[in-house]
């Protein structure tokens, strides 16, 4: 009998003790360096714990990407869960992620179908609104909703969560919500009726060197086996996050560089394993981005990197990787899009902060504008790398 591959891996050595600690999905029990925000959460929800009261919270949490944000929220509803659980008060809790649930209609779709059991196609998004509450108010059921990356709703997609509420009695609200974004995103998206109905707004500011020794201390002693990653090593991690005051930057190259330890039958991680990470880690570009797209939007990403990869090229137009984009469509043997469908796509890139694209005048006192594509931090080769990864990954 072939031996089996799974039982000959677990006799390999393993320099993790958990490596899923060092996953984007993980929730820690402790969150270093947050106690104030976890305090400020905590003041703002406790209410919804009142067995006398029904009433609904809406906040918001800003910050740049790596922060915390998004597992400070989750931290939060899971212990407000079971403190719920714990007092007797029915209540429930949401997380939704924009990349993945683009629009108020899927979302909406997505409760219905996972907290209520409904199918809710063939529903106007006013008919699932009416459903929701019904249920909420049938089941006298309170849920908190946490909307993530919320910036690719528009700000009366997210008005229209925090209006359900006027479904109900007065003085009644069953649906809380957290709302997620960036400060910048935020800042555009925030209009006189969503602001007058935001209770509290937490902004999270960036790491400091401090306070990432702390917390890359604690992520290392949960994924590591003792003396994998020495301190001397871990200060180069912390040094290198610290220029970008993220720490999922360095979660990042920790995970990355205990796989290339395992790869290469290492018992421990040394500098250089570190500083390979490092250039397969990209702080403002989660690798988990490119799973949520579809393939449009995949060849579209592709187009921008094959453009840019050209030598001299620091930027190319909507027209120029429209050409590439169609070659890619041909060579996945899928249908023709339009340039409008492209356009689409682009713009969907430039929201996750894929790419950057800027519309100016072609010369002075010439009529006629002109989009200019370019990417930040991430080299164009690397782009298109990841975007052919997913593409084969789905075509298996």
């Amino acid at each position: 009998m072939p031996p089996n591959i799974f039982q000959s891996r677990s006799s390999a050595k393993d320099v993790f003790r958990d490596r899923h600690t060092l996953l984007p999905e993980f929730v820690p029990d402790d969150l270093p360096c947050r106690d104030q925000e976890i305090e400020q959460l905590v003041a703002n929800l406790s209410i919804l714990l009142d067995p006398h009261k029904t009433i609904s919270v809406n906040l918001s949490i800003t910050g740049q990407p790596g922060v915390g944000k998004t597992t400070l929220a989750k931290k939060t509803i899971r212990d407000l869960r079971n403190a719920a659980i714990a007092n007797g008060i029915n209540l429930d809790t949401f997380y939704v992620n924009c990349h993945s649930f683009r629009t108020k209609t899927s979302i909406l779709r997505r409760i219905a179908l996972e907290k209520f059991n409904i199918q809710g196609r063939g529903y106007s998004d006013e008919e699932l609104m009416e459903m929701l509450a019904t249920r909420l108010e049938k089941e006298n059921l309170r849920m908190v909703l946490v909307i993530d990356e919320a910036s690719m709703l528009s700000g009366e997609d997210i008005l229209a969560f925090i209006h359900l509420n006027e479904l109900f009695s007065p003085e009644i609200g069953r649906l809380s919500n957290i709302i997620i974004c960036r400060r910048s995103e935020w800042t555009l998206m925030l209009s006189a009726p969503l602001s007058g109905r935001i209770q509290d707004q937490l902004n999270l500011d960036g790491y400091g060197e401090q306070q990432l020794l702390e917390i890359l201390s604690y992520r290392r002693d949960l994924a590591f086996f003792a003396g994998v990653l020495p301190d001397e090593e871990l200060g180069l991690v912390i040094d290198i996050s610290s220029r970008t005051r993220n720490a999922r930057h360095g979660i990042e190259i920790m995970l990355r560089a205990g796989m290339m330890a395992n790869a290469s039958g290492s018992d421990s991680i040394s500098a250089e394993y570190i500083r390979a990470a490092k250039t397969e880690v990209y702080p403002e570009l989660r690798s988990d981005v490119f799973h949520d797209l579809k393939d449009n939007e995949l060849f579209a990403a592709m187009s921008v990197g094959r453009e840019l990869s050209k030598p001299g090229r620091i930027s190319t137009t909507v027209n120029d990787s429209f050409e590439i984009f169609k070659l890619i469509t041909d060579e996945y043997n899928e249908k023709p899009q339009s340039k409008a469908t492209y356009r689409l796509c682009i713009n969907t890139l430039e929201q996750l902060g894929i790419i950057s694209h800027s519309v100016s005048s072609i010369d002075e006192g010439t009529r006629g504008r002109r989009g200019k594509i370019s990417l930040f931090d991430i080299p164009a080769q690397i782009l298109v790398e990841r975007v052919e990864n997913v593409l084969k990954n789905r075509r298996r």
